[in-house]
């Protein structure tokens, strides 16, 4: 029987230090009003991530799950993650992904004002496929406490989500846009678990990066869940190492497989770029 809270699903591999951000983050939700716990699924990464996780036991309600290093398998990882989970909210963060004190407690609010089902949050300092001023970014998280860092960031422009603009200036708002899973990316993103295992979680058979969280809001959407957006507050991304040109043509590569998968959906409908997509 799934409890009211939230279960915090993050899969990593071999990001220890990006990792302590975001559990030291979760740490300080002291604005949180429903109980939550954080699972920690490691693809099966070389370095201490296992050590890093021990170190929160004390102070957050905490899993570990592991699973052997046999390439790119984070739509495995974040279905254990959903499996495991005791809360009726699943909520996903990537390793190195920094929260305000206050997000589990928006999260939370958001699901009891609105009949939804999947809410989708943005970042700080994401880009699609690479960071733009990545080192004014990160030297301003190495500077400044959490708290600054959050106050300095909402008083700038320069650092905002690249769907910020087009999803805040929707006409009718996320909810009434026909494909909402163009922009489902699970740098941010809750669902409701009983709903996620309904659909069977992620499609594992994605191995490479790029297209499994989208297909999954793909068949999300089928189900009949209605999408939400959670404009504020925002996450902060940290920088880290991206190939553009490899996210670029494994996402081209995976592509072509949701194109076999949905071929209800029409082709030029999924050829579209998310900008395109998402105001339809």
């Amino acid at each position: 029987m799934l409890q009211t809270g939230i279960s915090v699903i993050i899969p990593t591999y071999n990001r220890a230090k990006l990792l302590e951000g975001t559990l030291a983050s979760l740490e300080q939700q002291i604005n949180a009003i429903c109980p939550f716990e954080v699972i920690v699924v490691d693809d099966g990464s070389s370095d201490n991530t296992e050590a890093v996780v021990n170190s929160f036991r004390h102070v957050l309600n905490i899993q570990y799950q592991y699973q052997p290093d046999m390439g790119f398998r984070a739509g495995m990882a974040r279905n254990k993650g959903i499996y495991a989970a005791n809360y009726e909210i699943c909520l996903f963060l990537d390793a190195g992904i920094v929260v305000p004190n206050n997000l589990l407690h928006s999260h939370y609010q958001a699901y009891q004002s609105k009949p939804q089902d999947v809410l989708i949050g943005m970042c700080y300092g994401f880009e699609e496929f690479e960071l733009k001023n990545e080192a004014s970014l990160l030297a301003l998280y190495q500077q400044q406490p959490l708290n600054k860092v959050f106050k300095t960031l909402q008083a700038s422009t320069e650092y905002l989500d690249c769907r910020y603009a087009i999803l805040n200036n929707l006409p009718n708002g996320l909810n009434q846009s026909r494909y909402p899973w163009f922009v489902a990316w699970t740098c941010h993103l809750s669902a409701k678990t009983a709903l996620l295992r309904k659909v069977e979680g992620f499609d594992e058979h994605f191995n490479t990066w790029g297209g499994e969280d989208f297909e999954l809001g793909i068949r999300l959407a089928k189900q009949g869940a209605k999408f939400d957006l959670l404009k504020s507050p925002l996450v902060l991304h940290l920088p880290h190492d991206k190939s553009a040109q490899g996210s670029q043509q494994s996402g081209q590569e995976n592509l072509k497989y949701i194109i076999k998968k949905h071929p209800d959906i029409a082709e030029d409908v999924l050829l579209l770029n998310w900008t395109q997509g998402i105001q339809l």
